[in-house]
Order: structure tokens, then C-alpha cells, then sequence
């Protein structure tokens, strides 16, 4: 059965850009959303704005269930972002800098939500796509001029229905791993008690006694060309560790110099900390690796300690990111990190709290991998989808 393709302008009852007014955190009239309302892909409730509004006077800018909003003022990378409004929260009106896209009649809404996520869609966006300096935008007009597929509503919504269960797959997968990864505050607590008020009464001592800390090299950048002499070497940047969930398991970069020695290079198992950008991130080296100097190091004698500090600073990360003074990003020192104070328990139990790190590291891996091939399949049918084979 052939299928049509119909421009956005044709396919969406309207597309248009929020209502412009300054926005608040503070809960005041009805939520408003933000850019990073949808930065999940998702409508995120604890991620809008408020100004005080009420519904009368704004009923042109409350969504609909099945409006989807579009992010086209936003880095490159997510720009064409989108999500679908199923009516949580109940009430919610449409602010700047987010589209809202309303589909026609001969337009099922999640087929829709689909059709703008897939990567042939954002294949035709990022022609259109203006880049600046920390932003980019698309313009509704070259927006509205896209094509989408548009096949009779019936086999719209039979495409919809098994692209939901596909995709419901992927949020147990995340949903599981986020558990996993909130268990290990839970394990410290339950074995340590309160890392800051040491109800256990723990030795104190001060974190740069208990370890080494020490900077990467400030001249380590992304070479990723293993012919240059010297090798390739990994190169651990803040985005890897952030990134890491615990554990540093792959890179993205290489770094090669002739003169690179050994005496630069972490071996497996060092604690990675950034300490510009997104702050006090951690993550294990699972192999030798190079980073430039907003990571720092940390390397202990005693048994257990990288894998007790990781957690540890898990519960400092606020703290952290709020005394760090900003300049033209926040960032924090080694003195800072060197004068922690840090609970020092018994031998014993960083035995114990190791093998259940390692325990619980084994199912985050099992459930990474699981959310893998979720992610895989579901690739694999929207492209089967959106090419008329499903």
C-alpha cells in the first residue's frame, strides 16, 4: 500500500512557538514549560516554570493530549528534540522557546511523535539548522517545509502501537538501571551511616592524607590519530567520567605524543574526579588512561579505598558544586579536595562494601547490556517503520 509524504506545515494544525513571559522556579499558578522540560524526550512535571498564571485569560496556550513539543532553540545535538504531552501534568501551558506541534486530523499523534524522532527526519532538519556560538535554532518556516510519511490513519496507528511497546521496553531498561545506580548510596548508608555527620563515629581523617590526588596534564587534547609518533594513548575527558555510571569502560578520544611516558599515563583502577564543568563526577579507570587537568587522580595503598571514595563523593557533589567559584565555568582545586574531611572505616568493612560494589557492578553491566539491545531493536523497527516494511 503506497503511503504519501506531507509537509509539517500540511500534516500539524499548527506550529508555533509559547507564550513569552519571564519564568520562576517557585510554584505559583499553573507550570509552564522550559527547554528542559522535554530534555528526557519526555514532558518532565519537575522540570517547568511558573509566573503566576491562571488558566483564564491563557486557554490558547494550555496543550492538548497528543501535542507534541519540538526543540528548536538548543546546542546542536538536541536540537529536534521532542515529546508528546499525554496530559501530565493535567494542566500545562506553552512557553517560549519550545514548538508545539498539533496534529491534523488525518494525523495519528504518537505516529507523529515518532515520525519527528526518527533519524531520517533529523536528517532533513539539520540542513536547515543555524549554528552560533553555544546555540543553534531552526526557523519554524524551514521547519513547517520537512516532510513526514503519511500513511491512512488505520496503519498510523498499528506502526504507533507496536513502536509504544518497543519503546516501553527501553524505559524499564533505563528505569532498572537508574534502581541499580540509586542502590549505591544505599548499600554506603546501610554499611557507613551518613557520610557527613559519621554517626558510626568513623576515624576522620582528611582525603589527601588517606590517597594521592594529583591533576592530569594540561597539554593532553584529542589528537585520534594513531599514526602520529608515540601511539595512540586513551585520553579521559570530563564527559567520559560524567558519563561513566561508576565505571570508565570505554573513550572517545586519543591523545599521541612521542614524548608521552609512562609516568603520565593512570593505570587501571584510578578514581577519576572532575573538577571543572560538572563537578566532583566520578569513575573508575577499568584500563591505563591520560586526562587533561580538569580531572584530577586519586590512587590509594589501602585496599578498597577508590571504589569507598567514589560513593563517598557521590554525597558531596552539591555541596561541591556550590562553594566552586565561577568564572567562565564553575570549577574546584586540589587544596579543596585535598582538605575533605572523610570517615576512614575499618578494613573489614571496605571488604565487605567492595563485593557488594562488585556484585551490584556485574547487574548494572547486565542491565546496560539489556537496555542495549532494546535500543537496538527499537532503531530497527522504526526503520522498518518509516521504509514501509513493518
Amino acid at each position: 500500500m503506497s503511503w504519501t509524504n506531507v509537509t509539517v506545515g500540511d500534516a500539524f494544525d499548527f506550529v508555533r512557538n509559547g507564550k513569552s513571559i519571564k519564568q520562576s522556579k517557585e510554584v505559583d499558578g499553573l507550570p509552564i514549560t522550559r527547554i528542559e522540560t522535554i530534555a528526557d524526550r519526555i514532558v518532565d512535571p519537575a522540570r517547568v516554570g511558573y509566573a503566576g498564571l491562571n488558566e483564564a485569560g491563557n486557554e490558547q496556550w494550555l496543550l492538548r493530549n497528543g501535542d507534541i513539543l519540538f526543540s528548536h532553540i538548543n546546542s546542536v545535538d538536541h536540537i529536534g528534540k521532542c515529546a508528546i504531552y499525554e496530559g501530565v501534568p493535567e494542566k500545562l501551558l506553552h512557553g517560549m522557546n519550545l514548538l508545539a506541534l498539533r496534529p491534523g486530523r488525518l494525523l495519528h499523534p504518537k505516529f507523529a511523535y515518532y515520525a519527528l524522532s526518527h533519524d531520517r527526519f533529523r536528517a532533513r532538519l539539520l540542513p536547515f539548522v543555524n549554528k552560533a556560538v553555544n546555540q543553534a535554532s531552526v526557523s519554524t518556516t524551514n521547519l513547517k517545509t520537512l516532510e513526514i510519511p503519511l500513511p491512512h490513519l488505520a496503519e498510523q496507528k498499528r506502526i504507533a502501537a507496536i513502536l509504544d511497546k518497543a519503546d516501553q521496553l527501553r524505559q524499564k531498561r533505563r528505569q532498572a538501571i537508574a534502581l541499580l545506580d540509586s542502590l549505591t548510596q544505599s548499600i554506603f548508608l546501610e554499611m557507613f551511616g551518613d557520610p557527613v555527620s559519621n554517626p558510626k563515629g568513623w576515624q576522620w581523617s582528611k582525603l589527601g592524607e588517606i590517597g594521592n590526588l594529583d591533576r592530569g596534564v594540561s597539554k593532553h587534547r584529542p589528537r585520534n590519530d594513531p599514526r602520529l609518533l608515540g601511539g595512540a594513548h586513551p585520553l579521559i575527558q570530563t564527559g567520559d567520567v560524567s558519563n561513566s555510571s561508576g565505571y570508565i569502560r570505554a573513550f572517545r578520544s586519543t591523545y599521541s605524543d612521542l614524548g608521552l611516558s609512562q609516568s603520565k599515563m593512570w593505570p587501571a583502577g584510578t578514581l577519576c574526579i572532575t573538577i571543572a564543568a560538572n563537578i566532583a563526577s566520578t569513575g573508575i579507570l577499568t584500563f591505563p588512561a591520560c586526562f587533561p587537568d580538569s580531572v584530577v587522580g586519586f590512587s590509594s595503598s589501602r585496599p578498597g579505598m577508590s571504589q569507598y571514595v567514589r560513593v563517598w563523593m557521590s554525597f558531596l557533589k552539591k555541596t561541591l558544586e556550590t562553594i566552586a567559584p565561577a568564572v567562565a565555568q564553575k570549577n574546584i582545586n586540589l587544596a579543596i579536595l585535598r582538605e575533605l574531611d572523610i570517615p576512614l572505616p575499618s578494613a573489614e568493612s571496605l571488604r565487605k562494601f567492595n563485593l557488594a560494589m562488585d556484585q551490584l557492578a556485574i547487574e548494572q553491566e547486565k542491565s546496560r547490556l539489556q537496555k542495549q539491545n532494546s535500543g537496538v531493536l527499537f532503531a530497527s523497527l522504526q526503520h522498518r517503520a518509516f521504509s514501509g516494511q513493518l
